[in-house]
């Protein structure tokens, strides 16, 4: 049983960029990772040493309102669409706590899973990106259906990397690939959020690794290396990634002065009732000349289509994961929060897996306490 949840979750980790069918539906690693959330189900079962956590309990409350929500409006609509977002919550909450009981369970070999199925995605999204990029594609969307997708999963993958050896990347090759891979996948898509998100990413790792002389030399070492990987993948593709990051930039002016409308953030002003206790994601007509589009802020949709209570109870979730973390894991996660301003990042499997970790990590400052006690008192 051990043997099959590990396999399943390197599977569904390393799977988890590839998209084979529409946007908004499963995709093969969803089936895998509710295969690996079924098995840690049952060994579960009878563990008389499960405690309930108050990230788990917090989340689990959040989408336990998501799921009244959605069960209210459909009473009132009588239809069935609001459940499908609310099954996009259960099922992260769901792999998630599957992730945090392996996490506890089997502890360094858990990270060494994780490391290597995450580094292969992104390898796996990587490597389409180049292709696309010596093809001359404008926005690559690597493995994905869209940029913003690519962008996202990319610049999630490489906080849950650096997350994982605390900041302080080691040398191996699978591993620096997959960074490597995760910051060509957030140039080539030429997303503004991500690039954006991936600046507070970078000042989190130079603040881990500029207190120590033997961290700040990797740090040196690294930089030029994820650089210049960078730079080859622009000279492979004829310039094509420098190309798309100058017409991204020249854009960025007009899609700032665009953004209330573009982003559906009008949606909320005009139907400020809707924030008390949400209006779930279904169902947009309603809101006419203001439907069309979902919201596409984390922050913004949350708090209209499940209230205050929604909202309040995600940001109380982030922020208990963040409460005992250092300084440059906050600088980390704010990188994907950074994203979630302007997109919706709330369906993402990985961004849910940042929590988990972040959660599993630095919930007692574990990291940091266990780092400086192996540094020798000065005489």
């Amino acid at each position: 049983m051990n043997l099959i949840g590990s396999l399943l979750l390197f599977l569904g980790l390393s799977l988890s960029s590839l998209y084979l069918f529409p946007s908004g539906g499963p995709q093969v690693t969803d089936f895998v990772l509710i295969g690996f959330a079924g098995v840690m189900l049952v060994m579960s079962l009878g563990d008389e040493r499960l405690k309930v956590s108050p990230f788990a309990l917090c989340w689990g409350l959040m989408v336990l309102w998501v799921v009244l929500v959605c069960l209210g409006w459909t009473l009132v609509m009588e239809t069935t669409s609001f459940f499908r977002p609310a099954l996009f919550f259960l099922f992260n909450f769901l792999v998630g706590m599957a992730l945090l009981r392996f996490l506890g369970v089997y502890g360094e070999r858990s990270k060494v899973i994780i490391r290597n199925g995450v580094s292969i995605a992104l390898l796996v999204s990587g490597s389409m990106t180049l292709a696309q990029l010596a093809l001359g594609v404008n926005r690559t969307t690597g493995s994905f259906n869209n940029p913003n997708q690519l962008a996202y999963f990319s610049l999630c993958g490489v906080v849950v990397l650096l997350m994982l050896d605390d900041f302080h990347p080691r040398m191996r090759l699978l591993g620096l690939a997959g960074l490597a891979s995760g910051v060509l996948g957030i140039l080539a898509a030429s997303s503004l959020a991500a690039m954006g998100g991936g600046v507070m990413v970078l000042i989190g790792w130079a603040m881990a690794n500029a207190r120590q002389v033997k961290y700040f030399a990797r740090l040196l070492l690294l930089f030029p290396l994820l650089v210049g990987g960078v730079v080859v993948a622009n000279i492979n593709s004829d310039g094509q990634v420098l190309r798309n990051l100058e017409a991204r930039m020249d854009r960025a002016p007009s899609k700032m002065d665009s953004v209330y409308e573009e982003r559906k953030f009008d949606r909320l002003t005009n139907f400020p009732a809707y924030a008390i206790l949400g209006a779930g994601e279904a169902e947009r007509g309603r809101f006419a000349p203001y439907g069309g589009h979902e919201i596409h802020s984390s922050f913004v949709n949350m708090l209209f289509a499940y209230g205050l209570p929604g909202l309040v109870l995600f940001l109380l979730t982030i922020a208990i994961v963040l409460r005992r973390a250092p300084f440059y894991v906050w600088a980390g996660v704010a990188g994907p929060l950074i994203y979630s301003t302007t997109h919706n990042g709330l369906r993402s499997t990985l961004f849910w897996m940042v929590l988990v970790i972040g959660w599993h990590l630095y919930r007692e400052g574990s990291i940091v306490a266990s780092r400086q006690r192996l540094i020798p008192d000065p005489p």
